[in-house]
């Protein structure tokens, strides 16, 4: 079986950087450019966060809360906001470096599970739609991102993204900076973790020119059974920033080899006793498809994201992204029998771009804009190839899956937003248009039709020689939504101001009826695509903000309604059980963010959130049997979290404590079965110095520190009554990681 290509040089690359580290600067010229602020912004706050610049509910983590707080793995932004209120982060590993197979990786946002890809964004660009592969999220190093912002409840309709039915996850890049810089660092911790970073900054030269190249290097084994996850993670990037007068240019590429042996799940007996099952994992008997190495993941991801701006006059401008990715590899796992291994075939980009017009008319900053992005499946899953399990290790079986895009997955935004303040009052709205072209799917006849060793070929081969299945092919189709959004604030005193935001988000439609074998009324799979359609969300949020001197609080009440959620349950028309958008749901809930500087060397921050997530009504099972779901929270919903955070700095030494609380949670609809509590405690620990040369820190993170055993991760659909129809993930034990960083 062939894996990917090894990277071309990552490795080769890191180490030519670290050696050019020390070598003499580049002489940048100081140039002084200047800079047209259409709108002005206060300087964000560093650490997790609210932001408090608009009348929405917009939190932000710099990267300074990013070294404080964050897990030392180096990448992955989920990682970043696991502080913030309203959100659930769980990683299947300590460095927040392991890609969960499917769709779910990890987050939940009052109560709401995002589905990989249709949320996340890289400066509000979907570099990948709703996919089961790693897509962005380890596609660039921590050290080269500025910031990472989640905004929740009614997202302004300026804000990029696909779907954000429960929010908007945006990936701030750190561009070329304009002076000259030099970053190295080497981290070593448990269970062989190593990483290695460098990046050269020239700064600004005479021609505008400013230029940053960066590399990385990180590998760990996994805590539990045998295997690495990641085996290699191998990134490179390279940026540019252009200042031609009026015109400015800035773009980055990035490219992340990953190869990694999966986790195994859980079911819940096995959850329920952590002392016996805490470390249970794949076998290194080759005989099953229980062996570790017959599940594993590689993956190859690319992109490249500019931006592109021309100032007409001080207050208008026109700003043009551009974008390009591409995802490639695929994912080994256990087949329905003890003797099968499926190999799931994931090869897709996706491209597009987006332009905004930003001016000031009668002192309302206006925004006008248009995206489109066009991507490909998976998903839903297209291609698969099943082995069995001989002496000799794998041996190709047939194809269990095989189908061909005609027709890429499109969408298309028009959005107008316009922020007006008077005085104390500030007005922010606008309207989107949101338009989703389905894609088109050519289905073959696989299984025996398939067999044997002469169809063990590409995707593209294997297409030439099979037969369509017209039954379980689909033909495009589109539908279009308003998604109109106001947010209001008033500002009393400069110690005391309220919010209320109001608007609809939309949710990614249930795409995996693809692959539902035509039953009852239902003849085709068109039949099932021709029913699907997006998840429309309407909330209302109402905040205050608070400031006693050097103390903040900003309380938050939320309400929302959603109609089409995605639910496996059971159809009159085909009379079976599948994955339909008709769930009705409703969510209301709390959220507080407070922060407080004592001294000035000591600073806290914490969060706190009371979240209600419910089916509106009863919804129905195998066979039409009634299930009295109406008022019970949705599986994986904890009513309660909170977390608790402080920095002593003094003197170069740096103490940073963080305390995690998740509450109890069902992980089945008619709380069957249970989930219980739990506290973690993180630790950071720092001693650095100025120099005159630079500077220099070094730093021991601590990762649940009094060595937790409890149960983070679980996946389960929003309608789950089935015994062990839940699968677990525990969390990672203690974990240690030191880490020697240089500046000059």
């Amino acid at each position: 079986m062939k894996d990917l290509a090894p990277a071309s040089g990552p490795s080769t690359l890191l180490a030519l950087i670290i050696s050019g580290l020390f070598a003499a600067p580049l002489h940048a010229q100081e140039t002084t450019l200047e800079t047209v602020q259409v709108e002005a912004q206060p300087l964000p706050d560093e650490w997790p966060g609210p932001d408090r610049s608009v009348p929405r509910t917009l939190y932000r983590v710099g990267p300074e809360g990013m070294a404080l707080f964050d897990n030392p793995g180096g990448s992955n932004p989920i990682t970043a906001v696991a502080e913030l209120p309203g959100v659930k982060v769980t990683t299947v590993d300590a460095y927040g470096l392991n890609n969960t197979q499917g769709g779910q990786k990890g987050i939940r946002v009052r109560g709401e599970v995002s589905s990989h890809g249709v949320s996340g964004t890289v400066e509000g660009l979907a570099l990948g739609g709703p996919g089961p592969g790693p897509g962005y999220l380890f596609l660039f190093d921590k050290e080269n991102i500025a910031a990472v912002t989640l905004e929740q409840g009614a997202i302004g309709t300026d804000t990029g993204g696909l779907f954000s039915s429960y929010g908007a996850l945006n990936t701030h890049l750190r561009w070329a900076r304009d002076e000259a810089r030099r970053e190295v660092s080497l981290g070593v911790g448990s269970d062989g973790f190593q990483r290695y970073f460098a990046r050269v900054d020239t700064g600004t030269l005479s021609s505008g020119t400013a230029l940053f190249l960066s590399a990385s290097k990180t590998m760990a084994e996994k805590w539990r059974g045998y295997g690495d996850a990641p085996e290699g993670r191998d990134n490179v990037e390279v940026g540019l920033k252009q200042a031609l007068g009026a015109f400015n240019l800035k773009m980055i590429y990035a490219r992340n080899d990953q190869a990694q042996h999966n986790y195994k799940t859980l079911n819940y007996e096995q959850a329920r006793n952590l002392d016996q099952y805490r470390d249970l994992d794949y076998s290194r008997d080759s005989s099953t498809n229980n062996y570790y190495d017959y599940n594993r993941q590689d993956f190859r991801n690319q992109a490249l994201v500019a931006e592109l701006s021309y100032d007409f006059s001080p207050t208008t401008r026109l700003v043009f992204k551009p974008f390009w990715a591409q995802e490639e590899g695929y994912y080994l796992f256990a087949g329905s029998q003890p003797n099968q291994v499926l190999k799931w075939i994931i090869d897709h980009e996706t491209y597009g771009a987006s332009t905004e017009l930003q001016t000031v008319l009668a002192d309302t900053h206006i925004k006008l804009g248009y995206s489109w992005t066009s991507t490909e499946p998976p998903g839903p899953p297209t291609s698969r190839k099943l082995y069995t399990i001989t002496g000799d290790g794998l041996k190709f079986a047939q194809w269990a899956m095989l189908s061909d895009v005609t027709e890429r997955h499109e969408f298309e935004h028009y959005y107008l937003t316009g922020l007006h303040r008077f005085d104390r009052l500030t007005l922010q709205g606008g309207l989107r248009y949101a338009r989703e072209k389905l894609p088109s799917i050519d289905a073959y006849n696989v299984g025996a039709a398939t067999a044997g060793t002469s169809w063990d070929i590409s995707t593209e081969q294997a297409l030439e020689r099979a037969t369509q299945n017209d039954t379980r092919s689909v033909s495009s189709r589109s539908f279009g939504h308003w998604l109109p959004q106001l947010g209001v604030a008033y500002e009393f005193t400069p110690a005391l101001s309220v919010f209320a935001n109001l608007g609809r988000n939309i949710g990614s439609p249930s795409l995996g009826v693809f692959n539902q074998a035509p039953a009852g009324n239902y003849k085709t799979s068109q039949d099932y695509w021709d029913d699907i359609r997006p998840e429309l969300t309407t909330s209302l949020d109402l905040g205050t903000r608070l400031r006693f001197g050097d103390f903040t609080l900003d309380p938050t009440l939320y309400y929302s309604r959603s109609k089409n959620k995605t639910v496996n349950v059971y159809s009159e028309d085909s009379k079976s059980v599948w994955s339909q958008n008709v769930g009705r749901t409703a969510g209301k809930g709390l959220l507080l963010a407070a922060a407080w500087t004592p001294s000035e060397t000591l600073r806290v921050f914490g969060s706190f959130s009371y979240t209600r997530s419910w089916f509106t009504e009863d919804v129905r099972g195998t066979g039409g049997k009634p299930l009295g779901v109406q008022g019970n929270q949705l599986p994986d919903v904890p009513r309660t979290m909170a977390s608790l955070g402080a920095a002593w700095k003094t003197q170069g030494v740096t103490l940073a404590p963080v305390l995690q609380y998740v509450g109890r949670r069902w992980s089945t609809v008619d709380y069957t079965e249970k989930v219980p509590s739990y506290i973690t405690l993180d630790m950071n620990l720092g001693y650095g110095q100025k120099t005159t040369w630079g500077s220099w820190e070094a730093s021991l993170a601590i990762l649940n520190a009094f060595d937790r055993k409890y149960i983070g991760q679980i996946s389960t659909s929003e309608v789950n009554i089935t015994a062990n129809g839940s699968i677990y993930y525990p969390g990672a034990p203690r974990t240690l990681a030191a880490k020697l960083a240089f500046t000059f």
